[in-house]
């Protein structure tokens, strides 16, 4: 009984000053509106695993200096050496982030993207949504043809999730690639 009245009690006063609980209701919509805004990047980022075979297994490596930050101070001929030598991990990988130029019917776009090597995909046991992966032979010849794996949103905002696109040539830098898969919509690289 004594809960009822102090609630009674409350909704008077907050009736009484009507500019004090719409500020007092504000203040809290966006607290509790931060602080879920703040979990859900922590969820994402920190909590929830990679949407990959076995995400317990997988490690980064990074190169840099100790004190100075990460810098990419490797190339692909050391990349291979490390993954040809290589006898404590199951496999070796290598990726970096790149922000290119899209051409698509005379329009052009700067996207964000991956360089990956051949065995990224099959490394972390992430398939194809449609067509195939990257895989290790499309990487064996320097120069060679360009393959492209499209993100799953990429393929859905920029091509109207075309089942047609597979085989289909894109410029993508200046270069031509073809795109031969396209990623599952929960993967967005490591």
């Amino acid at each position: 009984e004594e809960l009822w009245q102090d609630l009674r009690y409350g909704a008077r006063m907050l009736r009484k000053k009507p500019d004090f609980t719409l500020v007092a209701t504000l203040t809290l919509g966006l607290g509790i509106g931060a602080n879920k805004a703040i979990f859900s990047l922590v969820n994402t980022v920190l909590l929830r695993p990679l949407p990959i075979a076995q995400p317990e297994q997988v490690v980064t490596l990074n190169f840099g200096t100790p004190g100075r930050g990460v810098f990419p101070l490797i190339g692909y001929p050391e990349y291979t050496d490390y993954r040809d030598r290589n006898q404590a991990l199951a496999g070796l990988a290598a990726m970096s982030m790149a922000t290119v130029g899209l051409s698509k019917n005379g329009i052009n776009e700067r996207i964000r993207g991956l360089h990956v090597t051949g065995n990224y995909f099959s490394l972390l046991g992430v398939g194809a949504a449609l067509g195939r992966v990257i895989a290790p032979e499309d990487d064996l010849t320097p120069g060679g043809h360009p393959v492209v794996m499209l993100s799953y949103q990429c393929w859905q905002q920029r091509f109207g999730a075309d089942p047609q696109i597979i085989g289909r040539s894109l410029l993508i830098g200046g270069r031509n690639y073809t795109v031969i898969g396209v990623t599952p919509p929960e993967f967005r690289g490591t």
